[in-house]
């Protein structure tokens, strides 16, 4: 992974180094890029159900037991969203994140969905088209399978799954071989762990944890509501919010214990990430809510 840290970085550089240029050339072709269409590309690269299925047979002698806990809560996301982001990096903008929900109820199941792509400014170094899907539990928001697909610049390729084993504590990731991690029962990745938070009242004060899986180790995640309300705007609308600051126990592939995130997500029942904010080891990100889906 830190060969992966220091190509980000390099990229980083390289685009700082660039931007003037780069933005007069492009400032009439990046105001083109239509988000939608980058989107389609992606389509195509999940798993089918039927390859899910099978793998999950294989590794835990059939389907991944449903319901092994129950969250209280009826978020309006349980019955589909679409959610749109406009990424900066630094003073210009990077591309798009689009985050959906989609409730399978013949499975028990919601599919949570992240498309990660490059606009056309960054992608003439170095473009992005990734696809992060995790399959949680509809009754306990806890995620039982999570599949990445990764296209990157012009050679890499990277197609990984991970299978939740919540009975035994642990989970096996195949990423160019198989792999078994002992972690604690219901352990999240990055999709699942963002509609958990989601779940909570949120109320100022508040202080919970939940632990996160990155390659090679799963990490306490902590979370605290601040006392104060912020109004944000945003292309979507005006939100009033609360800001929640997160802190990792530990140093994972991309951010430790040292950088400092921050989302402020809506304060209703929708509980929408309005805006995140992040100073980690692939350097400053800013993420805000533009389009909204039902």
């Amino acid at each position: 992974m830190a060969k992966r840290t220091s190509i980000l970085a390099a990229v980083a550089a390289l685009v700082i180094i660039a931007a003037p240029a780069l933005c007069l050339a492009n400032r009439n072709e990046e105001d083109n890029f239509r988000w939608q269409d980058a989107s389609r590309e992606m389509d195509a690269l999940p798993f089918t159900r039927a390859f899910i299925d099978s793998v999950t047979k294989e590794h835990l002698g059939g389907p991944s037991p449903l319901a092994q806990r129950r969250i209280q809560t009826n978020r309006p996301f349980m019955n589909g969203e679409t959610l749109v982001y406009e990424v900066r990096w630094g003073l210009f903008r990077a591309g798009f994140v689009i985050l959906t929900a989609t409730p399978h109820r013949d499975r028990g199941l919601i599919r949570i969905g992240g498309k990660a792509m490059t606009g056309n400014i960054v992608s003439a170094i170095y473009k992005v088209r990734n696809y992060d899907i995790s399959w949680i539990d509809a009754e306990g928001l806890y995620p039982h399978f999570y599949e990445h697909h990764a296209r990157e610049g012009n050679k890499y390729r990277m197609d990984s799954y991970i299978i939740y084993d919540n009975t035994r504590n642990k989970l096996f990731l195949e990423r160019r071989g198989l792999q078994e991690h002992e972690t604690p029962r219901f352990t999240h990745d990055f999709m699942s762990l963002i509609y958990y938070v989601r779940s909570k009242p949120l109320n100022p004060g508040d202080r919970f944890e939940a632990n996160l899986f990155t390659r090679p180790n799963t990490h306490p995640i902590r979370f605290s509501v601040q006392d104060r309300r912020e109004t944000i705007q945003t292309a979507a609308g005006s939100f009033n919010c609360v800001k929640v600051e997160l802190t990792a126990g530990g140093d994972g592939r991309v951010f430790g214990r040292r950088d400092k995130i921050e989302v402020w997500i809506s304060d209703d029942n929708h509980k929408y990430p309005v805006m995140l904010r992040s100073r980690a080891k692939i350097g400053s990100l800013q993420a805000r809510l533009v389009t909204i889906m039902r």
